[in-house]
């Protein structure tokens, strides 16, 4: 449909009755005058030069012994879209972070397909990494601290586009530990079990069972009640993907419980998010109970 240099064939509902109207007159149609941008075929293919949108006119006449020639006019509009890449948003959060903790980068692009899209991963202007895709999780373990620079790139066969993010990569920062009476942050059978498979279930931690807000992890009991299956449940910070691992086992009509270190969503919400895979599609209740949280130390 378009572009810089793009045809632009005429079809469609619209265009089917406009070329229904030239077939049906093309043995009344008398000799005509070719201007530019002009065509007598029944279903013309034009090239837009620029992008933009485009008046496209149709002319039928009929000589008419009587009352002369008699000619109707239609005229619509085409939008030609440009082919080139061009970037519309990049986003990387949290966009500063401590090293060794995960990224989300989000990027869109708009041109003619196919596209190719990918992110660039720089320090001090030197590459070190590409990642393929728009919507991805960069995991930074193993990188060093400092200011990194991550480039969103969208290519086609009509050229590239890109577009920069900054994301700051700090130290990992110790934390001590502290503890509080035993609390159930969490209790699935207050709503619903989590269903094998569904989308991850978010929930948050801090400021409840004084967990404060500056908590980077808490210490707890990680129950599965009541499951309709064998399966597991994985339980991880807010705002990360589901990792590979799980947080518990369990079969059927068991209820089994295990004590883990959970980290806290690292963009400041203080949430947890859990996901099931239970078999034949079944379900789980999950509990979770805090006895304690790790949060930096206090200022001196």
């Amino acid at each position: 449909m378009a572009g810089a240099s793009v045809h632009a064939r005429v079809r469609g509902p619209v265009w089917w009755r406009l070329s229904c109207v030239l077939a049906c007159s093309a043995a009344l149609l008398p000799a005509v005058v070719h201007a530019q941008g002009t065509s007598t075929q029944t279903h013309p293919t034009h090239t837009f030069s620029t992008p933009g949108v485009k008046e496209v006119k149709l002319t039928v006449c009929k000589p008419s012994i009587m009352l002369g020639e008699q000619c109707s006019t239609v005229t619509k509009t085409v939008t030609v879209l440009d082919p080139r890449p061009a970037v519309t948003s990049t986003s990387a959060t949290p966009a500063g972070a401590e090293a060794g903790q995960v990224v989300r980068l989000t990027g869109a692009a708009t041109g003619q397909p196919p596209l190719s899209l990918s992110w660039r991963v720089s320090l001090a202007g030197i590459p070190i990494l590409e990642l393929p895709g728009s919507t991805i999780w960069w995991d930074t373990r193993g990188l060093v601290p400092g200011l990194y620079s991550l480039t969103f790139q969208a290519q086609n066969a009509s050229g590239s586009a890109s577009s920069q993010v900054p994301v700051s990569l700090g130290a990992t920062q110790a934390a001590d530990f502290y503890t509080v009476a035993p609390c159930r942050v969490y209790d699935s059978r207050i709503a619903t079990p989590l269903a094998s498979g569904a989308e991850a279930r978010t929930f948050p931690v801090t400021d409840a069972c004084e967990i404060p807000a500056n908590a980077r992890a808490v210490v707890a009991n990680v129950t599965a009640v009541s499951p309709t299956g064998t399966g597991h449940v994985t339980v991880f910070p807010g705002n990360y993907p589901a990792p590979a691992t799980s947080s518990i086992n369990f079969n059927a009509g068991t209820t089994r419980a295990n004590h883990a270190i959970l980290q806290l969503s690292t963009d400041g919400t203080g949430t947890l998010a859990a996901t099931a895979s239970v078999a034949n599609g079944g379900s789980v209740h999950l509990l979770v109970d805090v006895t304690g949280y790790f949060a930096a130390p206090p200022a001196t």
